[in-house]
């Protein structure tokens, strides 16, 4: 392994066997060559390298073998086959109550897990003060760590884990039972140790927070690598993974609910209501294509099941032209064509703005803005325009449109055709410096004062 390498694992496996009955076991080691177990892949030829000071996520479902990864990284557990080798001194904050022993005081553990980690009692006694001050658990620092609660364990465990210096955090959903101010403090700590060198693997169910902090990302499923490389990149698939399988719940919710109609439920909800008809209540030009589908480009990234196709997407400034650029306070608009390819009894169209790191920043839908979309038939094209300020700092984003079917409005819907980076624009920084402002987006605010004293 390079001196540039932190962690490095090459067809990493882990099984676990399991047993129906005791007994089997048992027979087992009596009768060698004759297997009674079923085997079990936690983890199964994983490769993958994480370079010095990098941040990588770890993403994947419940199950899928993400806590399993981090344990064999930290050594805690054993792999069954391949090779794994660690660069650095490595402090992991794992599941809640790993690592810590439960008759201690918070003061007597936090001296035990630093001479685990190489720390001697001198090291712990100058960075002792520093841990009881970020965990803030007041006298309880020396009560039994049995009586903690959840929150007061994690602040502990955290404080103890980065102040041992370490070249390597690894951080396992453990921050999801701290306050929201907790948090807060961990993740600004957390992104002073990335600014300094050190390496962090990090794995979270908050998309967000894996986005914002990680270079690179990947995504475990059924304990193999589907998928590693830039995190905004490795998040779409993992969301389009789930979204599938969300598209799937939603139709077998729909079949238990009609069973005794005789109709399918996607015909259910396909079939015309000639009550809901649109009524044109206003015309714009018209400046998408709509009797081919644009290519959207290379970074674009598409899903859904189908039975609507969009065609083309741009954004328009104050002016209704197209463009690339927009300013500061302007108007702007997106306009979108879909090619409806099945009958509908209604849809849901709507936008999200996202930043090059793939936060969302600003967005609706029809169904947010409480408009009641009509009946579709296959064949028919629908010109879909939003109106709104902008009020996003100056940067580059990038537009996701969707066409979604509404199954319980603005709760569960089934994706019909989505397309990420389907647009990419740019906001120029005001010509005058009094109109700037820091955050990502600007919300108009009203201030008062008063003067109460001479």
């Amino acid at each position: 392994m390079g001196e540039k390498i932190a962690i490095s694992l090459k067809n990493v496996s882990k099984c676990y066997k399991r047993y129906a009955r005791p007994v089997d076991r048992l027979k087992e080691l009596l009768l060698p060559g004759k297997t009674y177990a079923q085997e079990f892949w936690a983890v199964r030829d994983v490769s993958f390298e994480v370079i010095k000071g990098e941040t990588m996520g770890i993403i994947g479902r419940n199950g899928a073998g993400k806590s399993t990864l981090l344990q064999l990284i930290c050594g805690t557990l054993t792999p069954t086959s391949g090779e794994l080798q660690v660069n650095g001194r490595v402090a992991a904050l794992l599941e809640l109550g790993a690592g810590f022993n439960p008759e201690f005081t918070g003061r007597e553990n936090v001296y035990m897990n630093g001479a685990i980690m190489g720390l001697s009692r001198q090291e712990v006694d100058e960075r002792f003060d520093q841990i009881a001050a970020f965990a803030d658990i007041g006298d309880f620092i020396d009560q039994s760590v049995k009586t903690y609660s959840s929150g007061m364990y994690v602040r502990l465990a955290f404080a103890s884990a980065i102040h041992i210096y370490p070249d390597i955090l690894i951080v396992d959903e453990a921050l999801a039972v701290g306050d929201m101010f907790f948090q807060a403090k961990c993740m600004a700590r957390m992104r002073q140790m990335m600014d300094s060198g050190v390496t962090v693997l990090f794995v979270s169910h908050d998309i967000g927070s894996v986005k914002s902090l990680c270079q690179r990302c990947a995504f475990i499923e059924h304990g193999q690598l589907i998928n590693i490389g830039k995190a905004s990149i490795v998040v779409n698939n993992y969301l389009n993974n789930i979204r599938k399988t969300t598209n799937d719940e939603l139709k077998k919710q729909l079949l238990q609910q009609v069973k005794n109609v005789e109709i399918s439920p996607i015909k259910l909800l396909q079939q015309p209501n000639q009550n809901n008809r649109l009524k044109i209540t206003s015309a714009f030009e018209i400046l998408v294509k709509t009797d081919e589908e644009v290519n959207f480009g290379d970074s674009a990234y598409r899903y859904g099941d189908g039975g609507a196709k969009l065609l083309d997407i741009k954004i328009l400034n104050s002016q209704h032209e197209v463009t690339e650029q927009l300013d500061y306070k302007e108007d702007f608009y997106i306009q979108a064509s879909i090619l409806f390819e099945k009958d509908f009894s209604t849809f849901c169209a709507g936008y999200l703005i996202k930043d090059l790191k793939g936060i969302e920043i600003i967005g609706s839908t029809t169904t947010t803005e409480n408009i009641d979309m009509p009946a579709v038939q296959a064949g028919e094209v629908y010109i879909i325009e939003t109106k709104t300020l902008n009020i996003l700092n100056d940067g580059i984003y990038t537009i996701v449109f969707g066409v979604e079917l509404p199954v319980m409005p603005n709760e569960q819907h089934i994706y019909l055709d989505i397309v990420d980076n389907c647009v990419v624009f740019k906001v120029n920084a005001p010509i005058n410096p009094m109109y700037r402002f820091w955050s990502r987006a600007y919300a108009p605010v009203t201030i008062d004062f008063m003067k109460i004293s001479e």
